[in-house]
């Protein structure tokens, strides 16, 4: 297994100049705390470069070449019951090729339409995921999703959902921490979905159910069900991290783990730079 990190754990991060580090330097910044890879959250043009988008793409594939990172992932998002959702996300692929990325992770829905459920959904889900990812097999680029937005969050949904598209070119982005979300525990749901992961985000969650508080303390927020969770440093919180990689490695995934670090206080770099001393020991 090797090592990621997504741009999005950079964004509590600050420069020397106390501004947002640009995506250059958030490259830099996983280069020397001693990941293998990155993974881009969307791309963001720094200010005063001329580049259109594309441009860009190419840009920081050659910048991560250079430095001896590689890029894991593109991650973009998504809402397949929005119009043109499809065309932008073809256009989304052409970026991740430009990248270098070998795979995209796009959302699903964030909703269901009044009367409908997740299931209800799914076969129209499956068809426009074919079009999209036999679109990405052209370009040499995989397609997933992720557990991810409490409406495809659920194990026995995201799961389901591969198993209607039943696409070599497409799995499961699986989230460690996600799963608490929708008031799963995680070792179970990654479990289930661990035979159709291609990707792997590790993250952890602070805890307090409802009943010790009914109001979330500050810097949590409320899973489905109104419990709280807080983002915080791998093996800080409650999401069995160690069992989770272990189980990934039962099932013989040999790919990137991405961590994913969104706690709202304390030092982000040291944070995350523990949060990847853990990932490793669980190796």
């Amino acid at each position: 297994m090797k090592t990621s990190i997504n741009t999005y754990s950079f964004g509590r991060v600050r420069n020397a100049a106390g501004d947002p580090l640009t995506m250059p330097e958030m490259a830099d910044h996983a280069r020397a705390f001693g990941f293998d890879a990155i993974e881009f959250v969307g791309l963001c043009i720094p200010e005063g470069m001329d580049t259109d988008l594309p441009g860009f793409a190419e840009y920081m594939k050659k910048y991560c070449a250079n430095i001896g990172l590689g890029i894991s992932a593109y991650t973009v998002g998504a809402d397949f019951l929005a119009p043109g959702n499809v065309d932008r996300l073809k256009k989304e692929v052409e970026i991740a090729a430009a990248l270098g990325a070998p795979l995209m992770r796009h959302d699903i829905t964030f909703a269901a339409p009044e009367g409908k459920t997740y299931f209800d959904l799914i076969p129209q889900f499956a068809k426009d995921i074919t079009e999209i990812t036999e679109y990405a097999r052209t370009l040499g680029v995989k397609t997933c999703t992720e557990n991810h937005g409490y409406f495809s969050q659920d194990s026995d949904r995201v799961t389901a959902l591969c198993k209607a598209v039943n696409n070599d070119n497409f799995g499961l982005l699986v989230d460690f921490g996600n799963f608490m979300c929708a008031d799963q525990i995680s070792t179970e749901a990654v479990k289930e979905a661990a035979p159709y992961a291609i990707h792997v985000h590790a993250k952890d969650f602070k805890y307090v159910s409802k009943e010790e508080s009914p109001e979330p303390p500050a810097g949590y927020f409320n899973t489905r069900a109104g419990n709280h969770i807080m983002g915080c440093a791998l093996g800080d919180g409650v999401v069995d991290v160690r069992k989770c990689v272990g189980i990934m490695k039962a099932q013989n995934y040999d790919g990137y783990i991405t961590v994913e670090y969104e706690g709202p206080f304390g030092d982000p770099v040291e944070e995350i730079k523990k949060g990847l001393r853990f990932l490793k020991s669980c190796f």
